[in-house]
């Protein structure tokens, strides 16, 4: 067989073989080089929250999720995002709280409210009790202590729990009529507004992730392509 013969031989039936391989190669690099960079930016965003001081901080880190998308073909795509988007944004820009009715903002006393907020169990036929309600079934009447040019309080007469000591339950009525045993405790906090610290900074690590994901994800896909073991584009007829 002439080596013209041979050549046409080789070639006949492995051409396309060899470019969908290729093809398959680059496609599959893609979509881990860009995998890659979410995932880098999902961690990125998680740490901040988990370094962030906030209450149940490392809860919070799982709501920074990320979805992805292989499509067909060179288009691929990825999505960062949190679940809670009006707290992180809350607390990226300092956001200053009000009342949407114009009355004062309860801020839980952390000392009385570990969790720091008040528990909404249900209450009958579906309806949800409302905060102060919720104050009142646990400590007992509130009273207003005002304070001007200062946050006002609202208190209670509460008795301090012998077995567990720093939490505080509901006092009796021979307890309230006589006295004994009684503290004072600071159930909320009254302001107008409150400005929220600048805790997050989510903003930042999106922004910046946005502006390197080109270089990034060149260099990502770089990566992958030349893995060891990698298909080269078009090397030749295969043997099989």
């Amino acid at each position: 067989m002439s080596t013209f013969a041979q050549l046409k031989a080789a070639l006949i039936g492995d051409f396309d073989k060899e470019t969908n391989a290729a093809l398959k190669h680059v496609e599959g690099s893609i979509q881990w080089a860009l995998f890659d960079y979410a995932e880098d930016t999902q961690a990125k965003w998680r740490q901040d929250v988990a370094q962030s001081g906030l209450r149940n901080a490392q809860r919070m880190t799982k709501t920074i999720r990320v979805r992805k998308y292989r499509n067909r073909g060179l288009n691929p795509a990825a999505q960062v995002y949190s679940t809670f988007p009006i707290l992180q944004r809350a607390f990226e820009q300092a956001t200053t709280v009000r009342s949407p009715n114009g009355h004062f903002l309860l801020i839980p006393n952390p000392d009385v409210w570990p969790s720091g907020r008040v528990p909404r169990p249900g209450g009958r036929g579906g309806q949800r009790n409302n905060t102060l309600s919720v104050a009142e079934q646990k400590f007992g009447p509130l009273r207003l202590v005002y304070r001007a040019g200062k946050a006002s309080m609202l208190v209670a007469e509460a008795r301090s729990s012998a077995s567990r000591p720093g939490t505080f339950r509901k006092a009796s009525a021979t307890s309230l009529r006589t006295g004994r045993g009684l503290t004072t405790i600071i159930v909320f906090f009254l302001v107008k507004e409150a400005r929220l610290p600048r805790m997050l900074r989510g903003n930042v690590i999106r922004e910046r992730a946005q502006r390197n994901a080109a270089a990034a994800i060149d260099r990502l896909f770089v990566r992958h392509f030349e893995q060891p073991g990698g298909q080269a584009l078009l090397s030749g007829p295969t043997n099989d």
